[in-house]
């Protein structure tokens, strides 16, 4: 677990060398390791990984306050076609809140409802299935996260990418803010390339 606590330690003093070690982490992912036979999702490495960066990454967003029914309700985390990523986030949200709100999970297939979430994670999808997944949003406050190179084009805000065998991610500010979110600088700081970037 030495990656995951990496990905999310406490504090942003040095974020750019923790971020450093994260990657140098990543890059023992030759590949992502093919789950059990039977077993939906990506390699238990790949999904602890995935699942840290998506907590720091709500760590780093400002959501509109009617984003969330009330100043105490939970922060919920949607997961779709992506069950170990859903688990390993599960896992964080037994002793980790978000902004000083507990978090929920839930696992969602393609094409399902999203109502009520603020994060929204899209496991590898063919681009038809990740457009009606994306379109089935209800989009205002909730920020979109999906995997693969170029999946920023379908909507979302931020997507993974594999660079150098490196688990990175692409942002898109155009979609965040469209969405009614912003982005902190320190976590745009670490991105892999932000699309809509003012010079």
């Amino acid at each position: 677990m030495a990656i995951l606590n990496v990905a999310i330690g406490t504090g942003w003093m040095g974020m750019r060398r923790r971020a450093k070690a994260l990657l140098l982490g990543c890059a023992l992912l030759t590949a992502p390791q093919r789950p059990a036979a039977g077993e939906a999702g990506v390699g238990t490495v790949e999904a602890q990984v995935k699942a840290a960066y998506i907590y720091r990454f709500a760590e780093h967003i400002e959501w509109p306050a009617e984003a969330f029914a009330s100043p105490t309700a939970p922060l919920t985390i949607a997961v779709v076609e992506a069950e170990q990523v859903a688990a390993e986030l599960n896992q964080l949200r037994q002793t980790r809140q978000i902004k000083g709100r507990a978090v929920s999970v839930r696992t969602l297939r393609a094409g399902d409802a999203a109502g009520g979430v603020q994060v929204l994670y899209i496991g590898a999808l063919d681009g038809g299935r990740l457009k009606r997944t994306l379109e089935a949003a209800p989009g205002a406050g909730v920020l979109a996260i999906t995997d693969g190179a170029g999946t920023l084009a379908a909507g979302s805000a931020i997507s993974f990418v594999q660079i150098d065998n490196r688990i990175r991610f692409d942002v898109s500010l155009a979609h965040a803010e469209r969405n009614g979110l912003k982005i902190s600088a320190r976590l745009l700081a670490v991105a892999h390339k932000i699309e809509g970037e003012k010079p």
